[in-house]
C-alpha cells in the first residue's frame, strides 16, 4: 500500500508519517521543503506549495496512491487544487484531519449530527474547516469520492509545536503561579499517538467511507484539573489563580493557552463503526509529554498570551 501525507514536518503530520513508516507502509510526504526532516524512512519527500497548481502537478499528478492523509488543508481551495490533479485510479481513501471547531457553540456534548457553522470562539479557522468538509462530503455524495473526515478536540503530546502543555510545564517546573479562567468549563484532549492510530484504523473499516467522526478521549477535564494533573506529573505544586474574566478587560487567551469554552464531543459513532478508541488518559498523556519535554527542552511561545502578568495581578 502506498500512502501520501500532505504535510510531514509539523506536529500531527510528522507523528502520523513516523507511525505509518513504523507499520511498514510505503510513505511519501508533501511539504514546502523549508523545515528539515527529523526522521528517516519515507520513499519520497515531494516539495512545493500546495496552493500552487503547478507544484502539485509536477510532484503528484503522475503518482498513484492508495491512501492520502490530508493534515495540512485549512481551506476548501487547498483541497480543490489537490483533488483536481490527483490520479484517482488506485485511491481507496482520502482522510481529512478537520476539527471539532466546525460546530456552532454549545455547552453540551455534541454528536456528529450537531449543527456545524460559524463559531466566534474559533473564528475563521472553524468555518474554513467546515467549508472544506462540505466540499468533501459533496464529492462523496455526487461522485462517491472515498473520504473520511475526523474532528478532533485538543491534540497534545510529543513534538507539539503549539505552546499548550509546554506552557504548563514551563510554569510548574519553575514554580510560577498559573492563572486559569474561573468557571466550570470542561474540555477533552486526545494524545497524538492515539490520534494517528485512529487515522490508520479508518482505512480498514468500510463503514467509515463517506463519514465524519468526532475524535477524542472521553475524559472530561476542567482547567483546574488540567493544572492539578500537570503538577502531579511534574511533582511540584504551584498556586492556581482563578481569573474572573467578567471583571477584567482581557480575554482568557491573553493569559491561557486554551479557549475558555466548553468543548465536548461524543464519540459513540466512531466506536460503533469499529474505529480505534483512545486509550491514553490525561495523566498518562501528560506523563509521556513531560518525558519528551525534559529531553527535547522545547522553546515555544504564544504571542497571544501577552498579559499573563496582568491576570496574576488582579
Amino acid at each position: 500500500m502506498k500512502f501520501l501525507v500532505m504535510g510531514g514536518t509539523e506536529f500531527v503530520s510528522s507523528s502520523l508519517t513516523k507511525y505509518l513508516i513504523s507499520k511498514g507502509y510505503i510513505v511519501d510526504i508533501f511539504t514546502r521543503g523549508i523545515k528539515p526532516l527529523k526522521y528517516d524512512g519515507i520513499r519520497k519527500h515531494l516539495k512545493g506549495d500546495r496552493k500552487s497548481i503547478e507544484d502539485l502537478k509536477v510532484n503528484i499528478s503522475n503518482e498513484r496512491y492508495d491512501y492520502i492523509f490530508d493534515t495540512s488543508a485549512y481551506e476548501m481551495k487547498d483541497m480543490q487544487k489537490l483533488i483536481g490533479i490527483l490520479n484517482k485510479e488506485n485511491l481507496k481513501r482520502y482522510v481529512f484531519c478537520s476539527s471539532g471547531s466546525v460546530y456552532i457553540p454549545s455547552d453540551k456534548m455534541v454528536t456528529e449530527e450537531f449543527t456545524r457553522g460559524e463559531n466566534a470562539n474559533w473564528g475563521s479557522y472553524g468555518l474554513d474547516k467546515k467549508k472544506a468538509e462540505d466540499y468533501l462530503l459533496g464529492l462523496w455524495k455526487d461522485e462517491k469520492f472515498p473520504i473520511t473526515i475526523f474532528r478532533p478536540t485538543y491534540i497534545y503530546g510529543q513534538d507539539n509545536n503549539l505552546y499548550r502543555e509546554t506552557y504548563l510545564f514551563d510554569r510548574v517546573t519553575k514554580g510560577l503561579d498559573v492563572p486559569i479562567p474561573n468557571g466550570n468549563q470542561e474540555t477533552q484532549f486526545v494524545y497524538i499517538s492515539d490520534l494517528v492510530k485512529i487515522f490508520e484504523s479508518a482505512i480498514y473499516k468500510d463503514k467509515t467511507v463517506g463519514q465524519a467522526y468526532n475524535v477524542t478521549h472521553p475524559e472530561l477535564v476542567t482547567w483546574q484539573q488540567l493544572v492539578e494533573t500537570t503538577m502531579k506529573v511534574v511533582n511540584r505544586k504551584v498556586n492556581i489563580k482563578k481569573v474572573d474574566n467578567r471583571k477584567i478587560n482581557i480575554s482568557a487567551r491573553e493569559y491561557f493557552p486554551f479557549r475558555n469554552v466548553t468543548y465536548l464531543l461524543d464519540t459513540k459513532k466512531a466506536e460503533a463503526d469499529g474505529l480505534y478508541m483512545p486509550q491514553i488518559d490525561l495523566y498518562q498523556g501528560l506523563e509521556l509529554a513531560y518525558k519528551w519535554y525534559r529531553k527535547a527542552k522545547p522553546e515555544l511561545k504564544d504571542a497571544k498570551m501577552n498579559k499573563i502578568h496582568l491576570a496574576l495581578e488582579i
